[in-house]
């Protein structure tokens, strides 16, 4: 897994994984991260071989797509947030809601797929450190 972090750039509103503060890979303008805190966000792989990544959406704002056994990190400002995954055609999600803090800079996610009879489920589960695979 690389050190990248995942941005929306503010000029050309692409979503891309930049290793810090720099030019955007598609317009060149200057990105510069929030620097108060980060959400980091592990696609847990499934054992029923389904390897479908995820769309990922921060307070409905579209963060780009997260492949199986993927993890990205988001650096954000302090606040309220909203993690919603879609799943292929479905956007059946169960979303998780979180703060960012001077106290809890760091939040820590795992989603997977929960299989179900006639539609599957997207779980966003907030987990600690010792529980994220190494970057």
């Amino acid at each position: 897994m690389s050190q990248l972090l995942r941005i929306k750039c503010p000029s050309c509103q692409t979503v891309v994984d930049l290793p810090g503060n720099g030019p955007c890979k598609k317009c060149g303008n200057n990105v510069v991260f929030p620097e108060d805190g980060v959400i980091q966000i592990y696609r847990m792989g499934n054992p029923m071989g389904c390897a479908v990544g995820f769309g990922v959406y921060l307070n409905e704002i579209p963060m780009g797509h997260l492949g199986n056994t993927e993890q990205i990190r988001i650096p954000v400002s302090f606040g309220h947030y909203k993690l919603h995954m879609t799943h292929g055609m479905s956007r059946k999600c169960v979303d998780a809601e979180f703060d960012i803090t001077p106290n809890e800079r760091i939040v820590y996610l795992k989603g997977h797929l929960k299989m179900g009879l006639l539609t599957n489920t997207v779980v966003i589960e907030k987990v600690t450190a010792d529980q994220m695979p190494p970057l």
